[in-house]
């Protein structure tokens, strides 16, 4: 990968290599997982801890070796499933007709296998009667295999623990490559079991930036697939880029060039983009969004909420029905419900030292141009004339205009149990 972060953790789609092998694995029904991991990667046992039980092979000498790091009584009377951590295509539907052919056939062992003339990696090396007769790894197979032989291997499997305990130790490093290979085992376990997959692309371990880049495209277009199975419309998928932990409602319509990163939720009945990059934040139901705006961590619109092209917010809260139509930056603001911001407008939350925030009344009409200096508070009922320049608090009801502004009028603004509008 030519990288300092380690390959596992690369991210695909918003979520790190290693949590899509684990997400499948579970999906399938594994239980007491365990990561051999090496121990130099100390980032990748920080990422898991807590979730699964990380196990160091200090010297990489293979994956006969790395699976000898387990210790024997852990892997007798069990049934055992060994994934490859760089194969985040492979699916839980994959997983699992792999467990169920191996306790029906109870065989020693099962692997899996995929038909793909494109490939270059261990061949499938079968007897006459069609059986599995050995595993040849890429760098050890000869011209002829390569020529002729077409059926790879996964690099997924399932054993049988106490039969695999008693192999482990008879894999030698007789090879090209000078490591223990897991798929030597195969010499000895007999008979084995071949699930050949469907989907040729399962097999893709990610070895490189090309090939991570390749597996990208396939889970961003799984992912886009499952979301307009489920009710949401995506104009063009090609140009759409959502990643997997976004949850979006039904009847929702997602514009090209939009992304969705990170945890974001959006409802049902929203209009998301054109042009627009969201992250980490949330949209209620019936809102919308752009075309030209962006929506950083920590923003969250209630429902019936316009925002227009060109604006920005971040770790700003937007009440119900409120507009925020074009060019507008809203920082660390609390802006509520039914209120109207002028085009142009601009929280100015940053001091120089620290971060302030907003807060923008209930019903609030902020006109064009309009500069609010945080800390300040512009009241429910407030207005501000175009090009105001906020540097203190508007009372409710009150109309500020000017540089800096001051208020020129005062409306009483109504309350919910009073029925009188203005005095």
């Amino acid at each position: 990968m030519r990288s300092r972060i380690p390959k596992v953790l690369h991210p695909i789609c918003g979520r790190p290599m290693i949590d899509w092998v684990l997400a499948a694995v579970e999906e399938a029904g594994a239980k007491d997982v365990k990561v051999i991991a090496n121990p130099h990667h100390a980032d990748v046992a920080a990422h898991l801890d807590g979730r699964v039980e990380v196990v160091y092979q200090r010297d990489p000498k293979g994956t006969a070796h790395a699976l000898g790091q387990i210790p024997a009584g852990e892997l007798r009377g069990r049934q055992v499933l060994v994934v490859n951590g760089d194969s985040p295509l492979l699916t839980a539907t994959s997983i699992r007709r792999v467990i169920d052919a191996h306790v029906q056939e109870k065989a020693p062992a099962t692997i899996a296998s995929v038909v793909d003339p494109t490939r270059d990696d261990g061949r499938v090396i079968r007897a006459a009667d069609g059986s599995l007769e050995r595993i040849v790894e890429r760098k050890d197979a000869t011209p002829e295999m390569r020529v002729g032989v077409h059926e790879f291997n996964v690099g997924l499997y399932c054993f049988d623990g106490s039969k695999l305990v008693e192999v482990l130790g008879t894999v030698g490093d007789d090879n090209n490559a000078g490591e223990y290979y897991l798929t030597d085992v195969f010499l000895h376990l007999k008979p084995v079991t071949v699930v050949t997959l469907d989907d040729p692309r399962e097999a893709m371990g990610v070895k490189d930036r090309v090939r991570l880049a390749t597996a990208t495209e396939i889970l961003r277009r799984r992912l886009l697939d499952n979301l307009m199975l489920g009710g949401v419309t995506i104009v063009d998928p090609n140009s759409t880029f959502i990643d997997a932990g976004v949850v979006i409602g039904q009847d929702t319509v997602i514009e090209p060039f939009t992304v969705l990163k990170g945890s974001t939720q959006i409802g049902a009945e929203c209009h998301i983009g054109p042009h627009v990059h969201i992250e980490d934040a949330r949209l209620g139901d019936r809102s919308d969004c752009g075309p030209f705006a962006k929506l950083r961590p920590g923003t969250e619109i209630a429902e019936d909420v316009h925002i227009g092209s060109f604006a920005e917010l971040v770790r700003s809260k937007v009440g119900r029905g409120t507009r925020v139509p074009h060019v507008s930056y809203l920082g660390d603001t609390d802006l509520g419900a039914d209120a109207n911001i002028g085009a142009g407008t601009i929280t100015a939350n940053f001091d120089g030292t620290k971060k302030n925030r907003t807060e923008i009344g209930d019903g609030a009409f902020v006109g064009v141009d309009t500069m609010l200096v945080a800390p300040v508070k512009v009241g429910k009922g407030a207005r501000t004339g175009a090009g105001s320049v906020v540097t203190k608090d508007v009372p409710d009801g009150a109309t500020a205009v000017g540089v800096p502004a001051r208020v020129v009028r005062t409306k009483q603004v109504s309350s919910p149990d009073s029925g009188s509008d203005a005095s």
